[in-house]
C-alpha cells in the first residue's frame, strides 16, 4: 500500500517529505456530503486537520511522515495500535492523502517545537491512540453552530473523545505553541489554520 501511495503521489510528495516537520499541521478539503456541510457551517474550505507525529530520516520507513488525526474513515489500522479504530489513529501521509479527494495544505509552525515541547506533544498522542479515544460528534457539530458560541452554550473543553481540530489544537497546547487560555474543544479546522504559530 505504502508503494503504491508514494507512487501515485510522486516526486511534489517526497520533496514535501524533506520540508514537513514534528508540530506541523495538514489541513483537507473533500467534496462529499458531509464535507460541503462542515464547510457551510464554518463558513470555511478546510474540513479536517492533522498534526505531523514524526518525520523520519533514516530510511527505516520508505513513508516518512507520520500523521496524529482524529478520523472518522476506519479504512486503514493506525499504526501504534494496529487497529481499525473511529478517533484518534496515526496515518502514513501519504496513505491519507491518496484517500482524500479535494485539496490539502501544510501550514508549517514558525518555529521548530523545542525537545521538550516535542516529547510532551507525542507522549500524549501516543497516550490519546493508545487508548482508541473516539471521534467526538456531538463536539464536532456543536462547534460549527456559531450561534451557540455567542450564548455561551458551546463546548467546553472535554477531551474523553476528540473531533480533529480539539485534537490538533490540544497537540499544540501541550507543545507550548498554543495559549491555555484557547479551548481546544471550541476550535474549527479553519481556526486552527490561523493560529499565530503556523505560517
Amino acid at each position: 500500500m505504502t508503494d503504491f501511495c508514494l507512487a501515485q503521489l510522486g516526486d511534489i510528495y517526497l520533496d514535501l517529505c524533506t520540508k514537513v516537520k514534528p508540530g506541523d499541521v495538514l489541513a483537507f478539503a473533500t467534496r462529499d456530503l458531509p464535507a460541503n456541510v462542515v464547510k457551510w457551517a464554518t463558513k470555511s474550505s478546510y474540513v479536517h486537520v492533522a498534526i505531523v507525529l514524526s518525520v523520519t530520516t533514516n530510511n527505516e520507513h520508505p513513508d516518512p511522515v507520520l500523521i496524529a488525526e482524529s478520523h472518522i474513515n476506519m479504512s486503514l489500522p493506525s499504526e501504534g495500535t494496529g487497529k481499525k479504530q473511529l478517533g484518534v489513529q496515526f496515518q502514513r501521509l501519504s496513505q491519507r492523502m491518496v484517500s482524500c479527494d479535494g485539496a490539502v495544505w501544510l501550514a508549517a509552525l514558525k518555529k521548530p517545537l523545542s525537545q521538550d515541547g516535542l516529547d510532551k506533544m507525542r507522549s500524549w498522542l501516543h497516550d490519546v491512540e493508545v487508548r482508541a479515544v473516539p471521534y467526538d460528534f456531538p463536539q464536532a457539530v456543536k462547534v460549527g453552530i456559531e450561534v451557540l458560541n455567542e450564548v455561551g452554550l458551546g463546548n467546553r473543553p472535554d477531551y474523553k473523545a476528540l473531533f480533529c481540530s480539539e485534537l490538533v489544537t490540544r497537540a499544540l497546547q501541550i507543545a507550548g505553541c498554543v495559549e491555555e487560555s484557547v479551548n481546544p474543544s471550541a476550535q474549527t479546522p479553519g481556526d486552527v489554520m490561523e493560529f499565530d504559530c503556523l505560517q
